[in-house]
């Protein structure tokens, strides 16, 4: 079984595994506010509008399909482009008490096959055990949402091999 890293909240622990499983993420925030999770991905180069648009629908395309299997899959969240200095910010937000493993896992995977080369190159191959212990870390937090309504807001992000967080 995977251990939590007992010193930090669960939100922190939620975060870090998160960027420890996704290495394509580049950064996290916790609104616990809004109760949002907002998952950023840099691409290297800028994405056309009409790109930005036929991934978004791609996304719709495949949820829509779990849905129809099983309906109490997630719904997709927001899908949102942003552009500067030839990079393009790729964003995802949804509401963390809908949010679950194969909904980020179904995500993740989609990023990856529809835009291979943009995401970057420099990616840590992660051991299968490694990435089963992310996964059930993040399984168990998103199972038992009740202790992130507690949490402040949060942000991490990736800088090379680190993994930064602070509050908000």
């Amino acid at each position: 079984m995977a251990k939590l890293r007992m010193k930090e909240t669960p939100g922190t622990n939620l975060l870090v595994s998160m960027l420890i499983r996704y290495p394509e993420l580049s950064s996290l925030s916790l609104n616990s506010k809004s109760g949002m999770l907002t998952l950023t991905v840099l691409l290297k180069g800028e994405s056309t509008k009409e790109n930005c648009g036929t991934f978004a629908a791609y996304c719709a395309d495949y949820f829509a399909v779990c849905r129809d299997l099983d309906p109490g899959f997630s719904t997709l969240g927001k899908i949102d482009h942003s552009f500067l200095d030839g990079v393009t910010i790729l964003t995802y937000e949804q509401q963390v008490e809908a949010l679950h493993l194969p909904e980020l896992s179904l995500y993740m995977q989609l990023v990856r096959e529809y835009y291979g080369g943009m995401v970057g190159e420099d990616l840590l191959p992660l051991q299968e055990a490694e990435l089963d212990a992310q996964e059930e870390i993040i399984a168990s937090i998103l199972g038992e949402k009740e202790t992130l309504r507690k949490e402040d807001s949060i942000i991490a992000y990736r800088d090379g091999g680190k993994v930064f967080v602070y509050n908000k």
